[in-house]
Parts: structure tokens; C-alpha cells; sequence
């Protein structure tokens, strides 16, 4: 599991304002949680914010016409968030997951019973959840939550 980091201690501090003033933050949680999925799937849509590495090769000639990340759209419709009082979580149970956040290296994985790498060839990060390999936010992601925080804000101090 990755931690997110928000590095804008404007957002950090009003966050942590609002959090305090609501008698229950979970309905903050629900509304982070919900642009946390708009802006993955943003990301799939536009095939990563920045644009993901191109296909090989081997996997262009294999594969069928479509986006990168969603020939069966089992990988983008495996996301879920779970909300609580003090937190809220971004993720996904697909196994190929980290392999596509992060990416992975020739034979990272082992060898095939016929000896060959796995996988066979680098395979570059698509990174579609709204954070990097260091758990800081994406930019998207960190100006949903503040326009999130920024609501409740004003809802409860103006």
C-alpha cells in the first residue's frame, strides 16, 4: 500500500480545519473519494496525464484496436475507494495492477517453465491511479481536493 502525500500545506491546513469543524468528516470523505475516481478516469481516458509510454511492437500486433489499459476494461472498472472517518482509500485488487502503476523490468517477475524471462521485455509505467511510485498526488488529483475542501469550507465558515 502506498501513503498519499499532499505537499500543499495551504490544502493540508484547510483540510485539517474543515476535518475539525465537521462533527462527521466522512461526507469530506465521500466527495475526495469520488474526484479520486474522476480523476482515474480521466487518466484512462486520455491514456495517462502525462500520455503513457506507446505499445511494443509484439503487443500492437496481438492485440485489438483500442486504448492502451482497456482492452476488457477489467483493470479500469476494478476501482473502488473505501471511506472512514480519518481516511479515505483509492485502489484496486487486479493483479496486473502494479505492473501498469508502476511498470516492471525484464524478468522482474522470475522465468516461465521454458526459462524465458517474465516478463519478456521492460514493460514502461502506465500510472493511472491519481498518485506516483512516492504516494505524491497528481496534480488533477490534488485540485479536485481542494476544490472538495474549499466547498466544505465554505459551507461551514462563510
Amino acid at each position: 500500500m502506498t501513503v498519499i502525500q499532499i505537499n500543499d500545506q495551504n490544502l493540508i491546513t484547510r483540510l485539517n480545519k474543515v476535518a475539525r469543524a465537521m462533527r462527521d468528516p466522512t461526507p469530506l470523505g465521500h466527495a475526495i473519494a469520488n474526484s479520486f475516481l474522476t480523476v482515474v478516469e480521466d487518466n484512462f481516458d486520455a491514456e495517462g496525464r502525462p500520455s503513457w509510454a506507446g505499445l511494443s511492437a509484439v503487443t500492437l500486433a496481438r492485440r485489438r484496436p483500442g486504448k492502451k489499459l482497456f482492452q476488457s476494461g477489467q483493470l479500469r472498472n476494478s476501482i473502488t475507494t473505501q471511506v472512514s472517518k480519518d481516511s479515505v482509500m483509492i485502489g484496486t485488487n487486479d493483479p496486473k495492477a502494479p505492473t501498469h502503476q508502476f511498470g516492471a523490468e525484464q524478468g522482474e517477475y522470475g522465468h516461465s517453465s521454458r526459462n524465458t524471462p517474465l516478463p519478456w521485455g521492460k514493460i514502461p509505467a502506465r500510472p493511472f491511479l491519481p498518485m506516483d511510485k512516492n504516494g505524491n498526488l497528481q496534480a488533477e488529483a490534488e485540485q479536485a481536493i481542494w476544490d472538495d475542501v474549499d466547498h466544505f469550507y465554505k459551507t461551514i465558515f462563510d
